[in-house]
């Protein structure tokens, strides 16, 4: 009587491999060997003969005691329970069992695709994934380490479940999500699904005023916030679109941390007092525009302490940028003392005026202490010498010697008188 030596041996394999159970009977005889899909009671092979129109499948004998059935390009529909038969008076059988693991693959069409929306809405991803096992699903934000804000108080760098609910999305919440399968099969796999939150845009400003010397450089920031992106650029005081770089702007938008993030900036080259006044920064797009105002002024000169000509110290001012310094000189010879009239007893009086005399660096020490000498500085006028006036609300016998008056200027373009000292000679 025929007999089983081996069981059927349990097999696991991927889909599109090929596959063999075996099947060993010692004195088999002139009985008959069939393989059957149990799972269907589909007699599939009888002896050297395949039975079933399936192709794929096979039957091989080594010519001694093994029999063994044959499927290429397995795929899931040929998992089940596999019978090896033997046509004895009461049948005899043993089984095996084939299981076909598939990779995880993620169904596009019952997916979500990239989406856009209002900011301040809700919005659902879904997710499906198919395979054996059946995967599980989870989901990553593209970037690594960004957590996934699912409400007010929650936010997790992963959200396992085949649906992603986000409450009250915001700009934030822009990016790329990551809906991964896996069922332990390789590979793994996810799909791409990209999140655009429309909003107004939003204009931040760092600095709202900025001073700068007359012929320097000033460079103006801003930062906008805004998607979808539009229209960012600068508007002159005298509300002239800056639209380009030309010689007098140079123009630069460049990208933030995140896609609907711009860092704007604008230089004005070499300041003049036509580009004192206000700048705005502006930003459009679809949802809307705003801008924010920055007011460029002309930096006010250092001020200086008198004391320093009172105390008769020496001092050296350089503080307003590198430009050097310049000297106007005021001498009256002991013979001369008719150029100090009265008819400008009143000049200190006179409000500050303006002078550019780039010249020199100048160092002043002051020799005398006590000396009552007062001084304001005038253009000079038609009926004057080309220099400015001296004028000395009192003065005592030391006058009769020689005295010498250092105006040092800072020789920058259109700047203030800025110090005064006083070298007096007896």
């Amino acid at each position: 009587m025929p007999d089983f030596l081996e069981s059927i041996s349990n097999v696991t394999v991927p889909a599109g491999r090929d596959v063999r159970l075996a099947c060993v009977v010692e004195h088999l005889g002139s009985y008959k060997l069939a393989w059957i899909q149990k799972d269907r009671s589909a007699i599939l092979t009888v002896g050297n003969h395949v039975i079933t129109r399936n192709k794929r499948i096979g039957v091989f004998h080594d010519g001694h005691r093994t029999w063994y059935l044959t499927i290429k390009n397995v795929r899931p529909g040929d998992a089940g329970t596999y019978m090896c038969q033997i046509n004895t008076e009461t049948a005899i059988s043993q089984t095996g069992h084939i299981s076909v693991v598939v990779p995880p693959y993620i169904k596009d069409d019952m997916s979500s695709g990239d989406v856009s929306l209002q900011e301040r809405q809700d919005l659902t991803l879904a997710c499906s994934a198919r395979g054996s096992p059946v995967p599980t699903i989870k989901w990553r934000r593209e970037e690594d380490n960004q957590r996934i804000r699912t409400n007010h108080s929650i936010s997790q760098l992963e959200v396992h479940g085949p649906l992603l609910r986000l409450t009250d999305v915001t700009r934030t919440d822009m990016g790329a999500y990551l809906c991964i399968a896996n069922n332990g099969i390789p590979p793994a796999v996810s799909k791409r699904i990209e999140v655009s939150v429309k909003f107004l845009p939003t204009v931040i400003v760092p600095h709202q005023l900025v001073g700068v010397p007359y012929g320097q450089n000033v460079t103006l920031e801003c930062y906008v916030e805004a998607w979808p992106k539009g229209l960012n650029y600068w508007k002159r005081p005298n509300g002239i679109d800056i639209l380009h770089a030309d010689e007098k702007y140079v123009v630069k938008a460049m990208p933030g941390s995140q896609k609907y993030k711009t860092h704007m900036l604008l230089t004005i080259i070499h300041v003049s007092k036509a580009d004192i006044g206000e700048y705005n920064c502006i930003a459009n797009n679809s949802q809307g525009g705003a801008e924010q105002v920055i007011r460029v002024s002309a930096s006010s000169p250092p001020q200086h302490n008198r004391n320093a000509i009172d105390k008769g110290y020496e001092t050296k001012d350089n503080s307003y940028g590198k430009s050097p310094l310049s000297s106007v000189t005021w001498s009256k010879e002991t013979d001369g003392s008719s150029a100090l009239k009265d008819e400008h007893e009143d000049l200190r009086k006179s409000p500050p005026r303006k002078y550019q005399n780039p010249q020199h660096d100048t160092n002043t020490k002051i020799l005398n202490q006590g000396l009552d000498i007062d001084l304001s500085l005038l253009p000079p006028s038609a009926s004057s010498a080309s220099l400015p006036f001296l004028h000395m609300s009192r003065c005592t016998s030391s006058c009769l010697g020689i005295v010498s008056v250092i105006v040092t200027v800072v020789s920058s373009p259109c700047c203030l008188l800025i110090l005064l000292l006083l070298s007096a000679g007896l």
